[in-house]
């Protein structure tokens, strides 16, 4: 627990610093933001469309965004933060116009089969990660960005409240509901 006390001080200067330097208009300190953070986006973004076509263009929003809004960044929460409150924002907004884009469109069973064509789910060959891949995929939006969000990207419950507008109180509560969601769905005691 030291050590990662010790790992969040250092970050936290870090981050100050960069933080500085693009206060101050140096550009290659938005490029360190960029190579710190860019891996983790996509993962996120990935796991969360199961396309890596579609988490990869939206990173690419992600940080185009943050650079539009780099003005407005007040600093309230980390910069890792801030940038997957955008992302996930982004992954909303996609979610609900293709929502819609179905709906409009009467393509009901479209998303079953963009599941089963993602080239994710052919690679993954172990039984194991299947079953889990399907199980995160039957979650709620919410719940499965709420189990990415802590035990993929490693967000404290404080980290997510600031991205998902949510206390962290009642963050730890769905945390644990969607995990016994996720736990049911796994060994098949869950109605589809």
């Amino acid at each position: 627990m030291v050590g990662s006390s010790l790992e969040t001080r250092v970050r936290g200067r870090v981050e100050r610093r960069i933080l500085k330097a693009l206060g101050e208009g140096r550009r290659g300190a938005y490029e360190d933001i960029i190579d710190a953070h860019y891996a983790s986006i996509y993962r996120l973004l990935l796991f969360l469309t199961h396309d890596a076509n579609v988490a990869e263009d939206m990173t690419q929003e992600v940080f185009a965004s943050a650079w539009a809004a780099l003005e407005g960044f007040r600093g309230d929460a980390s910069v890792k933060t801030w940038l997957r409150r955008i992302a996930y924002n982004l992954y909303l907004d996609a979610e609900r116009r293709r929502k819609r884009d179905a709906s409009l469109a009467g393509k009901r069973g479209e998303s079953e089969a963009g599941v089963a064509a993602d080239p994710l789910s052919r690679i993954m060959a172990d039984e194991h990660l299947h079953r889990m891949y399907r199980a995160l995929d039957r979650l709620e939006d919410q719940e499965r960005a709420i189990l990415l969000l802590h035990y993929l990207d490693g967000l404290s419950y404080r980290e997510m409240a600031r991205v998902l507008h949510q206390p962290a109180g009642t963050l730890k509560w769905m945390t644990h509901h969607a995990l016994e969601k996720l736990r049911a769905l796994v060994i098949g005691k869950a109605e589809p």
